[in-house]
């Protein structure tokens, strides 16, 4: 008990040496407890990204290996791109929980205009048109004409997510079901002056005239609330009020009736593995089946580049940050204790000559510093959780604007929701257990090299010694 009650009554007998310490042990800790913080909340959200999309994949062009192309001189296979039956036959992997099969497609009518396109024509008499090049597997004839219809052959989960949360929302009609069938928004219908049970036809715009025409029956129309994206310009394709909403077979059907040497229409297939484990071996068999090596079996990139890749860079930063702070902190700390036992000397000195042992004498001493650690890291938590956030967004805004840069000139066209998820803006850190068990962990680590420098010295030298070199 005297120990103890002596341990106490020595961090005010030394005010000053004690008050540097505490101060300086409190800066390494606040500072570290913003690192450990921000790095908790980081990798909480990286690991619930990868248990949320990382069983999504995608088929996606492999970088590496169409730069190698490129340097080969090899342009031709850049253009490769899996047929439709490729994706179906992987939608039969064993690796596989579900598969979403949806398709796009521009189509051209005389009757039926698109939102935005009067003003599309208007940029286009002035010779700045700024026009799309429709895609699918026919080559433009002298006939070709601007696809401004846009066709979504079945929703994917994004898209079906819009109706059940009421971003979107059936006015009239019902949701297609059988083949020709389909849903148009309110704005379209209100344009065309269309109705639930009116027909229209639209037509392939690169060969209007050699193509049988897609016959389309009006089943539903629906509210669009969702937002369309802030582009420079306006075109009928980017806005999300003119997709018009059919099923998955309508299309595939279509596509089978018109096609010649290759698929009219694309088919996009989202697979869903049984678990993220198994996206190599995913992988592997689909280039067993005839995938081309300049592409790949992925996650969705977007998503990546929009969640994971800030919040990585901002766990580096952090990390590096802790790293330096308690370097720097801890040699100073280091220096500071070594200064305090040499002042002490005397003190340790008479303790030893009254008889008592060393093993006393460093007890009193480790009673001392967990008593200053325990302060420091009172202090620090409360500094620390208070910081964090503000520190996090400041640090989080940076890896924002270098991502912005990076991705800067690039534009993105989605037919469809989007399933990426929408860019992360704000990481909302907190002082979770295990971030205040880390912080602990490395207040301790600070104690015990602090303990030790002065159990060293206490074990090193005799009373005698210590009190001859009290000067």
């Amino acid at each position: 008990m005297y120990i103890f009650k002596n341990a106490i009554k020595n961090l005010t007998r030394n005010k000053g040496r004690n008050l540097l310490i505490g101060i300086i042990t409190i800066a390494i800790l606040s500072c570290t407890a913003i690192s450990v913080i921000i790095n908790t909340a980081s990798n909480e959200m990286i690991n619930g990204y990868k248990n949320r999309f990382g069983s999504e994949v995608f088929i996606q062009p492999n970088q590496e290996k169409m730069q190698e192309k490129m340097k080969n001189g090899d342009m031709e296979s850049l253009n490769d791109s899996p047929s439709n039956d490729l994706k179906e036959k992987l939608s039969q992997s064993e690796h596989l929980k579900e598969t979403i099969f949806s398709s796009s497609y521009i189509g051209y009518s005389e009757k039926i205009k698109a939102l935005d396109q009067d003003e599309v024509e208007k940029r286009k008499d002035e010779g700045n048109s700024g026009n799309f090049v429709t895609m699918g597997g026919t080559k433009r004839s002298e006939n070709a004409k601007d696809g401004y219809l846009n066709i979504l052959g079945g929703l994917n989960k994004a898209g079906i997510e819009e109706f059940n949360n009421g971003t979107r929302k059936i006015t009239d009609g019902k949701m297609p079901e059988k083949n020709g069938e389909v849903m148009i928004s309110e704005d379209f219908a209100k344009l065309n002056n269309l109705k639930v049970g009116d027909n229209f036809k639209v037509k392939n715009p690169d060969d209007p005239d050699n193509f049988e025409p897609l016959e389309l029956t009006i089943s539903g129309i629906y509210y669009d609330g969702s937002k369309s994206e802030n582009y420079a310009f306006k075109h009928p394709i980017m806005n999300r009020k003119n997709e018009i909403i059919t099923t998955y077979d309508t299309l595939k059907s279509y596509n089978n009736k018109v096609k010649k040497d290759t698929d009219l229409i694309n088919l996009d297939a989202q697979y869903y593995l049984k678990n993220p484990d198994l996206l190599d071996a995913f992988n592997d068999e689909a280039h067993k089946k005839g995938l081309s090596d300049t592409l790949e079996v992925s996650t969705d990139a977007t998503t990546y580049n929009n969640i994971v890749k800030p919040i990585e860079g901002l766990t580096k930063v952090s990390s590096i940050f802790m790293f330096l702070v308690l370097g720097f902190g801890g040699s100073i700390l280091i220096l500071i204790s070594i200064l305090s036992i040499r002042e002490r000397k005397y003190e340790i000195g008479v303790l030893r000559a009254m008889g008592m042992k060393k093993g006393k004498v460093a007890l009193g001493l480790i009673f001392e510093t967990l008593f200053m650690i325990g302060i420091s890291l009172i202090a620090g938590l409360t500094i620390g959780g208070f910081s964090a956030q503000p520190i996090s967004n400041i640090l989080l805004q940076g890896q924002l604007d270098a991502q912005k840069e990076v991705s800067q000139g690039m534009v993105s066209i989605a037919m469809g929701a989007t399933n990426s998820a929408p860019p992360i803006e704000k990481l909302d850190v907190f002082l979770s257990s295990e971030a205040i068990l880390g912080i602990t962990l490395i207040a301790l680590l600070l104690g015990v090299v602090s303990i030790s420098i002065g159990i060293l010295y206490i074990m090193r030298y005799e009373p005698r010694k210590i009190l001859s070199e009290r000067n």
